[in-house]
Parts: structure tokens; sequence; C-alpha cells
């Protein structure tokens, strides 16, 4: 891992959950959560940029991503990794 990617991870992490935060929890620790490229195959991550931050909850737990599967996780939320994503990449954008 270079330096530039774990100073982006690092920033990830320092905004807390992303779904918490898109619910209006406000700030709650986080795990970083690589979003998977379905092109990529099974299991292959896309890469150390392509990440979210969540919650062990909503990252691992029984109401999280992993724990109910992306499709039961987007019906649940209303939302996608993707906007969460695109949420996340807003606001380091909006912090420079």
């Amino acid at each position: 891992m270079t330096n530039e990617e774990k100073r982006f991870l690092n920033a990830i992490a320092n905004l807390g959950c992303a779904l918490c935060r898109k619910m209006g929890y406000g700030e709650s620790p986080c795990e970083i959560h690589h979003i998977r490229n379905i092109g990529l195959g099974m299991g292959v991550r896309n890469s150390n940029t392509n990440v979210i931050g969540l919650c062990p909850e909503h990252h691992r737990g029984a109401t999280g991503f992993h724990g109910m599967g992306r499709k039961a996780f987007e019906r649940k939320y209303g939302v996608t990794q993707e906007e969460l994503l695109q949420d996340t990449l807003d606001l380091l954008d909006d912090g420079k």
C-alpha cells in the first residue's frame, strides 16, 4: 500500500460511517468497506480508493452489508454503496 493510499484511507476513516451520516445519526467510528466491482469476479476487491467507511454494524453486522448482502442492504436503506461512495468523495472534495 502506498503512502497516498494510506492517507486516503485515513481520510475516509475520519469521516465515519457513510450510512450513519446519510441517515442523520451523526458521527460514528467506521471500518473500511471495499466496494467490489462485479466485473472483477467474486471476492475480488476493486482497489484501496474505491472504499467507503461503514460502522461495524452497517459493515459486518446483522443489518449491515456483509450480514444482509448487497441487494437486501440496498433495499433496506434505499441507497447503493456507489451512491455512498459518491457522497463520501463529495465530502472529501468539499474539505479541500
